[in-house]
């Protein structure tokens, strides 16, 4: 018997692109490159562990941005 929803169930072998920044006031703010999810951090080292989780089995490539950059929370 064949499963037709395996290709649902499948994690993308390609690995989740983040841009890590801080804002105008200085926080941390990390979000996926396509706005898939992103958050706010107190701490760069809460941004990179929060990309990493987020992209558990797919790997992660997480860019610096020297600019300062604003969370987007519109899809």
């Amino acid at each position: 018997m064949f499963d037709t929803n395996a290709e649902e169930n499948e994690v993308s072998p390609e690995p989740l692109s983040f841009v890590l920044g801080r804002d105008h006031g200085g926080h941390w703010i990390v979000q996926e490159a396509n706005g898939l999810c992103g958050g706010l951090f107190a701490s760069e080292n809460d941004a990179i562990h929060f990309a990493k989780s987020e992209s558990v089995g797919r790997g992660t490539v997480i860019r610096f941005l020297p600019n300062p950059i604003e969370l987007n929370c519109s899809s």
